[in-house]
């Protein structure tokens, strides 16, 4: 017989779809869930600083429909930067969604399991408050690892008040969630020494959408990006790019530092282009602007559809992240899903346990943090026949496919989330 399909809550404070822009995760996997047989809702804020276009929000929420999708936007204040005023548009998030739990069934019916996206672990006491109220299971979403990650970004102390609420919060969370979902690839590894029992772990990758609202289709070559990369590739370019935050974790400085190693070298046939924005993005550009780099572009973000069709016409692309000890545990940051669906070679820049271009053949590793290494890895790429480029971007694609693509993670998430609900009724 047909198990009836599940009404699961997504509480994610940053998510959001493809009218409001980033995050797109549970989005995707909403899609799926529902073609599925699954009801998906998701809980979102009203105001972060991912959101490309603002929902209207003059209520406490406000209900909405997108692409049969059910979003409820909580009122939170508006905030800039990463001060007192966020932490209060996130306080004001978590004790709304707890307050407002009534408001929320009479429009989304009850639930059957809550999932819980971390972003911030203030999420712990939504689904603490739900799962107590009614009595089903919660999962919890780990998509960065609090406080650890703040700690080696150099944000706050290891002993800072937020940093020991941090690790409280963690710890009560890894111990009584019914189910731990990790977007990092070997983080059970950290969170059995924190409180989590095997079992109850489970690897739900970053993912991507291999449709055409993914990034599957062609795109108009009018748009100013793509005007610019295809002036260069007509002049007979080779370019590298780099697609996200400009952020301390990226290593904004190292490509930087590669453009001047390529001009010192007399290579002028090798360009950069760094699409996104971020805290470190002026710092950057004023940097190149200062050393008189002709060699590196600049733009800002732009939409989804877009970005697909950038990685689609660079020769290779970068994905790096600083060396720093958190990420031996396996990120799977955003962009290197896209690089990968978008079938292009890639340079990976991340001293990490788990290396999936290397594994697959979909371009070449490096150490983090070194200039020298990056240029020498473009001359080996671009030393490639174009054949043999391509065939790393098959390798990519194909990898994507198999085991990446939203369709598959949403599938693993249904069973997680009815094993939960069966163990939890026996």
């Amino acid at each position: 017989m047909k198990k009836k399909g599940l009404n699961i809550w997504i509480i994610n404070h940053y998510a959001g779809n493809l009218k409001y822009g980033m995050e797109y995760r549970h989005f995707f996997l909403a899609r799926h869930l529902r073609a599925a047989g699954h009801s998906p809702k998701i809980i979102s804020s009203s105001f972060h600083h991912l959101f490309t276009e603002l929902p209207v929000v003059n209520q406490k929420m406000t209900f909405e429909t997108f692409e049969e999708i059910p979003f409820v936007f909580i009122r939170t204040p508006r905030y800039e930067g990463n001060g007192i005023g966020r932490l209060k548009n996130i306080l004001i998030f978590s004790l709304r969604v707890n307050r407002e739990y009534k408001n929320l069934e009479k429009e989304f019916g009850r639930p059957d399991v809550l999932l819980g996206s971390s972003p911030h672990p203030f999420v712990y006491s939504n689904l603490s408050k739900l799962r107590r109220v009614y009595g089903i299971p919660a999962l919890y979403e780990v998509r960065d690892l609090w406080p650890q990650m703040l700690i080696e970004l150099g944000s706050i102390s290891k002993f800072h008040p937020l940093s020991l609420l941090f690790y409280w919060i963690e710890r009560r969370a890894l111990l009584s969630s019914d189910g731990v979902i990790s977007l990092w690839h070997s983080a059970d590894e950290y969170m059995l020494r924190h409180g989590l029992t095997k079992e109850r772990y489970h690897y739900l990758p970053n993912g991507i959408e291999l449709d055409a609202e993914g990034g599957d289709q062609e795109i108009d070559s009018s748009h100013p990006l793509m005007k610019k990369v295809e002036e260069r590739k007509s002049k007979g370019k080779f370019l590298v790019g780099y697609g996200g935050s400009h952020g301390y974790a990226n290593p904004l400085s190292v490509m930087i530092e590669a453009c001047k190693l390529l001009k010192k070298r007399n290579i002028h046939d090798v360009e950069f282009f760094l699409v996104g924005d971020g805290p470190d993005k002026d710092r950057v550009v004023s940097q190149a602007k200062a050393l008189k780099l002709e060699n590196i572009h600049f733009h800002g973000y732009v939409a989804k559809p877009v970005i697909m069709a950038f990685y689609k016409m660079l020769d290779v692309a970068f994905m790096g992240l600083r060396d720093l000890p958190l990420f031996k545990y396996g990120p799977t940051p955003n962009k290197l899903m896209d690089y990968l669906a978008a079938g292009k070679p890639i340079i990976y820049a991340i001293n990490s346990s788990f290396d999936p271009v290397q594994e697959v053949g979909a371009g070449v590793s490096i150490p983090s943090d070194d200039p020298e290494q990056l240029v020498e890895a473009i001359i080996r790429i671009k030393a490639l026949s174009g054949s043999e480029r391509e065939r790393m971007g098959r390798a990519g694609r194909r990898y994507a496919e198999q085991e990446l693509n939203f369709k598959t993670i949403a599938g693993k998430l249904a069973d997680v989330a009815q094993r939960c609900i069966e163990q939890r009724t026996s």
